[in-house]
């Protein structure tokens, strides 16, 4: 073992010995995921919930606001048992500790209250100003949220069950694009130690799950209704079935050869939901989005991805159609290009029908 790997491991003790601390006499503990919870926020928040379980014996719930939807995600909460409820739903009254995972308080894209004491925060996005909780876990070097909880699960010994071990294995392979995005030699060996463990024939269920008819309505829009500039790809998928959709449709275009960039727009239950993607590593995908979108806590992103959301106040669809095109011609103008040109992804003799 390396010096390296030494000090890690002493920091990794030091934060479990930091957890037992924060959860010393806690009866019941509520785990909040982000809105639209991914993957990665899934897969976090059941690590935690298990090694607090099977540790200390404290009862866990996990509640996240918004949908899932996405049908890898529906099938990876179905497949791997995972129960979650629906924030509406708790009663903070019951709980006398909470977690945020996979975001932090004042982030726009949760639902804890905001006079909510929050007592533990994990993640993996850039530090927010102010975070306040007794244990706060942060770590923007690492690519994934997943990772910090595997290797608590293994600095403490606990064993890992195959479900478990297959959703924190998908959550790194979903949020790093198979270990191909913002993805660090941490991330890479926790992945390595939760696969081996992990069912293949699930992971191929979720990985591969079977799409809904609105998946491959939101498929058409994105291909017909996309625009390009230079190495830039945009589409406005308008009406979304989930909002993850936005961010899906945005990684598929990001597919296309000559692509560097893809901006992603959609409208989900009073929300214009904003997507940008990049192939380049050293991107700063989560700078450019918070010039898109007025308000900071609607925000969030990395080097390579970012999204956020804008809240739409009764506008009519001429008024949706003329912020969509004010957003593309400004995502093109922080790029660096004025007046950008934007053409059809597809000729009039290309598209279908």
């Amino acid at each position: 073992m390396n010096d390296v790997s030494k000090n890690e491991n002493s920091e990794i003790q030091q934060q479990l010995e930091q957890l037992d601390s924060v959860l010393e006499k806690a009866k019941h503990l509520l785990i909040i995921v982000h809105n639209n919870p991914d993957p990665d926020a899934i897969a976090t928040a059941a690590a935690l919930s298990y090694l607090v379980r099977s540790r200390m014996g404290i009862s866990t719930s996990i509640a996240y606001g918004g949908s899932i939807g996405r049908a890898e995600n529906r099938a990876m909460v179905h497949k791997l048992k995972i129960h979650m409820k629906q924030i509406g739903k708790i009663n903070f009254a019951k709980y006398d500790r909470i977690a945020l995972v996979d975001t932090q308080p004042g982030a726009g894209n949760n639902s804890l209250p905001p006079n909510q004491k929050c007592h533990i925060v994990i993640d993996h996005h850039p530090y927010r100003d102010k975070v306040k909780a007794d244990l706060v876990i942060i770590k923007p070097g690492i690519g994934v949220s997943a990772t910090i909880l595997i290797e608590w699960l293994k600095q403490s010994g606990t064993e890992i069950t195959a479900d478990l071990a297959t959703a924190l294995s998908y959550a790194i392979s979903s949020e790093t694009q198979n270990l191909g995005r913002e993805t660090s030699g941490r991330d890479i060996q926790a992945y390595l130690s939760v696969y081996v463990k992990s069912s293949v024939r699930k992971l191929a269920q979720i990985t591969h799950p079977k799409l809904m008819h609105s998946y491959f309505v939101s498929l058409v829009k994105a291909v017909t209704h996309s625009s390009t500039f230079r190495n830039l790809i945009c589409a406005h998928l308008g009406e979304v079935p989930a909002a993850e959709m936005v961010a899906e449709m945005a990684d598929f275009l990001l597919r296309h050869e000559r692509m560097g960039w893809s901006f992603c727009t959609g409208v989900f239950k009073g929300q214009l939901h904003l997507s940008v993607r990049s192939s380049n590593p050293r991107a700063n995908a989560g700078k450019l989005i918070k010039k898109l979108v007025p308000d900071p806590n609607a925000v969030g992103g990395h080097d390579m991805i970012a999204g956020g959301h804008i809240v739409l106040e009764n506008q009519k669809k001429k008024e949706i159609k003329d912020l969509e095109e004010k957003l593309q011609q400004e995502f093109a103008l922080v790029m660096g290009y004025k007046n950008a040109e934007w053409k059809p992804l597809l000729s009039e003799t290309e598209k279908p029908g």
